[in-house]
């Protein structure tokens, strides 16, 4: 018969933890003296650190569909700059379409300056005074829905109206040079030694 010692079997002590009769600490009180807290052993990584509120505020907004390349903020003049851009090209936009329609004035003017008789538009030099004010109109109209979309979106805009206007300058040279490359007094008379 075996004798008993009075210890409990090994696999008896390993099922039940050593007591401790220190209270555990509640939400809002002191920890008791020599008593201290480790985290759990079967976390696979550590919890970030949440942000405070001035490194939340001050980041970069993230793109859309990448969590992982910040889109930088652009810089505090870029608004007021492309709006003023933006304006600037509404009043060009508006002289522009003015000076094809006085076209034909100012082409009558230089017959009487140089005493060519009277001036006689081509049939295509209303159509080309139409689609060059259509086409003006439209490059700003593109131009301003491009520059908001990228300003609320706070990305870098002033570049837009920069492109509109070269593009709307372009298009005024064009429609300029067809309308008086059209008359062939004109070019008679200029192409004369």
């Amino acid at each position: 018969m075996a004798e008993n010692t009075g210890t409990p079997a090994p696999h008896h002590q390993a099922a039940t933890p050593p007591a401790d009769y220190r209270p555990r600490p509640r939400y809002g009180e002191l920890a008791p003296e020599g008593w201290t807290w480790s985290p759990p052993q079967d976390a696979s990584a550590p919890a970030a650190p949440a942000a405070s509120e001035s490194e939340s505020a001050s980041a970069a907004p993230v793109a859309q569909g990448s969590a992982e390349k910040p889109v930088p903020a652009p810089p505090g003049w870029d608004r007021p700059v492309t709006l003023g851009l933006l304006i600037l090209g509404l009043l060009a936009t508006f002289v522009t379409i003015a000076v094809l329609d006085a076209l034909p004035q100012a082409v009558q003017m230089l017959y009487t300056q140089e005493g060519l008789g009277d001036y006689s538009p081509a049939p295509i030099v209303a159509t080309m005074i139409t689609a060059g004010s259509i086409s003006q109109a439209i490059v700003w109209l593109v131009t301003a829905a491009v520059s908001i979309l990228l300003l609320v979106r706070s990305r870098r805009a002033f570049y837009v109206p920069l492109i509109g206007g070269v593009v709307a300058f372009v298009l005024i040279f064009v429609f300029m040079t067809i309308i008086v490359g059209s008359d062939s007094t004109l070019i008679d008379f200029y192409s004369r030694p």
